[in-house]
């Protein structure tokens, strides 16, 4: 069998195994601190999220933070795929990608932070001041691979704080629904109509 293949097959595996899990996870599962002990993988934190906490758990000078996992978003993904322009987007045309895109992108706008979210958010900010101030930037599993990096696909907020800091990570959730990103998925070759994406807050140091 060919090896482009079988790497396809185990993506795919992998993803049903971390899906299935998720809905059994309690939120504040879903959240990672760094540093920490957390045994996180590629598939839940993305590509920048798992560098940071194998850097900071190997010592090197790495500004605290925390990750919200990709699992911290399956409800509102849930939720994105019963809308219209889910459905706009399965269908559309390469001339109408971008339309449907940023209609993607403007029902995502409108989802709220859930009760479990909210408290798991709360849990992880108490352990930094509260005057602290944060890079918040999007965090994929198919980010930085090789022959994939993605650069400059995702979106960074920096100077956040605890007021600002849902806004900033709606805008890097909604990223992922990007028409830049999804024409790179595409491709390369990704699956495009299963979007997944994680996100960093971190201390932003001047």
């Amino acid at each position: 069998p060919c090896l482009s293949c079988a790497v396809s097959v185990w993506r795919v595996g992998t993803a049903q195994m971390h899906f299935l899990r998720s809905y059994n996870q309690p939120m504040q599962e879903r959240v990672y601190r760094f540093p920490g002990e957390a045994k996180a993988t590629l598939p839940e934190v993305g590509g920048k999220g798992l560098s940071l906490i194998e850097s900071a758990r190997a010592g090197l000078p790495v500004p605290g933070g925390f990750i919200l996992t990709v699992h911290f978003f399956d409800e509102w993904l849930s939720a994105l795929k019963h809308t219209a322009a889910w459905k706009h987007f399965l269908q559309a045309t390469d001339d109408k990608l971008q339309h449907v895109c940023d209609e993607l992108k403007q029902a995502a706008s409108i989802f709220h932070f859930a009760e479990e979210q909210e408290k798991a958010l709360a849990g992880i900010l108490s352990k930094f001041p509260h005057e602290a101030l944060f890079a918040v930037r999007s965090s994929s599993p198919n980010e930085d691979l090789e022959g994939a990096s993605f650069a400059g696909g995702y979106e960074t907020v920096l100077g956040v704080n605890v007021d600002t800091l849902h806004g900033a990570i709606k805008k890097c959730f909604q990223s992922a629904l990007d028409y830049r990103v999804v024409v790179y998925l595409r491709a390369n070759g990704f699956v495009a109509n299963d979007p997944k994406i994680a996100v960093v807050v971190q201390e932003q140091i001047a």
